[in-house]
């Protein structure tokens, strides 16, 4: 049994495809698992907003270094982060009623409760780090003891062919659904 898990579910890729289709129902089982709780992680730790606006600042710097050859100055990008931090929680503060709009329906009450004990438990669940603190992956052993079952694919209603086009055409084109 493999120690950890990637992020970019990369051990679940079956003959160059990721093909939920491939996998028996405990790998897709744990497929979810890996990716829900891979999801909530890169969300929480930094929050979403924090991380929002670090990634604005970085991509701001490599811009202006790779194209104009510009080094942005420490106080500036700080200056810069303070002046889109109160946007971003605005942001977040815009989408929360729609959240409420979505758990508000009576069929979403019990995903409602699966969302926060899923989140309590991913909490508690760290990636493993090497002697470094940088991260290797997430802990095979803990999201095997905690996955779910398997949804049945045949059921839901968006299983289906989204373009006409073949993989090659829409690296090409760079159309993803």
């Amino acid at each position: 049994m493999k120690e950890a898990y990637q992020d970019d579910l990369s051990d679940f890729i079956r003959y160059g495809r990721l093909d939920a289709y491939e996998l028996t129902d405990e790998e897709l089982a744990r497929l979810l698992e890996i990716w829900r709780w891979a999801e909530w992680k890169r969300r929480t730790h930094p929050t979403a907003i924090d991380h929002d606006i670090i990634t604005a600042a970085r991509r701001l710097q490599a811009r202006l270094a790779h194209e104009r050859n510009v080094e942005v100055e420490y106080n500036t990008a700080l200056l810069l982060k303070s002046e889109i931090e109160p946007l971003m929680f605005a942001r977040a503060l815009l989408d929360f009623p729609r959240a409420v709009a979505y758990f508000l329906h009576p069929r979403r009450w019990l995903s409602l409760l699966r969302a926060l004990i899923r989140a309590r438990r991913y909490n508690r669940i760290a990636p493993l780090q090497d002697a470094y603190g940088s991260p290797l992956g997430y802990p095979a052993a803990k999201l095997d003891s905690v996955c779910g079952r398997a949804p049945d694919l045949l059921k839901r209603r968006y299983w289906r062919q989204l373009a006409p086009y073949s993989f090659e055409e829409r690296k090409r084109l760079n159309y993803w659904w």
